[in-house]
């Protein structure tokens, strides 16, 4: 008997598995090929079959065992069950016997908008719009609180609703993902009527350097730090935005017109803004909160390193931002405003970040080999950190122009601009990091240029934050290198995690 093969047989389910040759009949061809059934007895080859529909087109091993991790394959039984050492190489073993990747096929052309939340975008987009408009009410608000702790002020209750925000968000989009909406909302007013405490304790701190009027804004500014997050956590940017345009039209006139009147009027009017946007955000949550789920099986609350870790990197963020900022809020006017391009761009930033999860999985369906997959991503990302470089340098030179023109624009100020539109790309790296749970890097990276930003300037005698009143060029200058340095980090960050296909499943 020789080994022999049909062409004509299709079945998997059957091979030919020996020709026999004998003398022919009358009737008879001279060679008779018998199909048997195949029987395999390797049990690996039945569990390709069965992943085989949801990885025709794996690039890579990894892919494989993250799909067979959530299939509850575990090392115990890869072990038992298939007889190789952990889930992993089995994979491998899976992957190998799955064959090369399919050819994609053209795929005709989508309509204009077609799986695309148009609306969503738009609104997403609006969110650096909405972070900087508050700013509108600072000249107001500086002419009835005065010099004395204003800037330690807005700094500490700036720092405390970020963390507060930073973790709250966490917690509640977490809750959210886990189907408990209901929760989500009772974290949420929770979160926001203890930021109204927290201001009274951080403005009762701050009751000797700026006396009540200094407190009752850092009230405010932490109130409208989490209304703002529950605001956009629900979706509910137009209310944000209904609840301070009487603020902003109210500060424009008292920037134009000045006087006593105008300047109550504008302050007034953004108190009343925050309290209008915090009872939005309370209001925003009673759908949610009436709603029913069922009683948890597992913990709701993240895990203590979770939290931690978004604590963490909310409070290097912030001191990464003000401890450049703050010598300068109330001398050198283009210095302090140089971080509006950011602030504008930080919308656009986020919805970028958020579309980069769906072109890495796209990316996954077309790329046929692994590192084919890796370079498309970072290709990716080199695109996306261009964009995010792009929108807030358009922003920053309307805003050299302006201060130009009105004759208060320095060599400082334009470095320190330039600064914060490269701060824009490194946030998009950090979003991606943060996708990923660095959050350990995230906040070592941060520490490192910060330290080298201060300590670099204390040794040249130009560190403000020392006393040390030297050439603000020279500050601003190292500052700049020191956020080209941390998008260098950030990028080395991603390097281990972002070419793994299995995230992109």
């Amino acid at each position: 008997m020789t080994e022999a093969t049909d062409p004509d047989v299709t079945d998997p389910l059957f091979r030919p598995v020996a020709t026999m040759t004998t003398e022919p009949g009358p009737s008879e061809s001279p060679e008779r090929t018998i199909l048997l059934p195949r029987i395999s007895t390797d049990p690996v080859d039945d569990l390709v079959e069965r992943v085989r529909p949801r990885l025709t087109r794996a690039v890579d091993a990894l892919q494989v065992a993250a799909a067979l991790e959530a299939d509850g394959h575990t090392d115990r039984a890869a072990q038992v069950e298939y007889g190789y050492r952990d889930v992993f190489v089995l994979a491998s073993e899976v992957f190998r016997r799955l064959g090369p990747v399919p050819a994609v096929e053209e795929q005709p052309a989508t309509t204009p908008g077609t799986g695309r939340d148009r609306r969503g975008d738009l609104r997403t987009i609006s969110h650096g719009l909405l972070y900087v408009l508050p700013s509108a009410a600072f000249p107001a608000v500086l002419s009835v609180v005065g010099r004395s702790g204003l800037v330690a002020g807005m700094i500490l209750a700036g720092t405390v609703g970020w963390v507060w925000s930073g973790v709250v968000a966490y917690a509640a989009f977490r809750l959210l993902g886990l189907g408990r909406a209901r929760s989500a909302s009772r974290v949420l007013r929770i979160a926001a009527l203890t930021a109204v405490l927290l201001g009274l304790v951080t403005g009762a701190l701050m009751l000797p350097y700026g006396g009540l009027p200094l407190a009752a804004m850092m009230v405010c500014q932490l109130a409208y730090q989490l209304a703002s997050t529950l605001l956009i956590f629900y979706r509910r940017e137009g209310w944000l935005a209904a609840a301070l345009v009487p603020a902003v039209l109210a500060s424009g006139v008292f920037l134009v017109a000045g006087g006593v009147t105008a300047r109550r009027w504008a302050v007034g009017a953004a108190a009343l803004g925050v309290l209008a946007a915090f009872t939005a955000g309370l209001w925003a949550t009673r759908s949610a909160a009436r709603s029913t789920e069922p009683a948890p099986r597992d913990p709701l609350w993240p895990a203590r390193p979770a939290l931690l870790g978004v604590a963490g990197y909310g409070l290097c963020s912030a001191t990464l931002l003000f401890h450049a900022q703050a010598p300068y809020l109330l001398g050198q006017w283009d210095v302090a405003a140089s971080a509006v391009p950011l602030i504008l761009s930080m919308g656009f930033v986020e919805w970028r970040t958020s579309r980069f999860w769906a072109s890495g999985v796209a990316l996954s369906r077309r790329a046929r080999f692994p590192h084919a997959f890796v370079v498309g991503i970072w290709r990716t990302i080199g695109r996306e950190v261009a964009c995010c470089l792009a929108v807030p340098a358009v922003f920053g030179v309307l805003l050299l122009v302006a201060l130009g023109r009105a004759g208060v624009l320095s060599t400082a100020g334009v470095v320190m601009t330039a600064a914060h539109v490269a701060l824009a790309g490194a946030y998009y790296l950090a979003f991606l990091l943060a996708g990923q749970g660095r959050y350990g890097w995230l906040c070592l990276s941060m520490t490192v240029v910060v330290v080298l930003h201060v300590g670099g300037g204390a040794l040249l005698g130009v560190a403000p934050l020392f006393g040390q009143g030297g050439d603000a060029l020279t500050d601003t200058s190292l500052y700049l290198v020191s956020v080209l340095l941390l998008q260098a980090l950030f990028a080395l960050g991603l390097v281990p995690v972002i070419g793994q296909v299995r995230h992109y499943r």
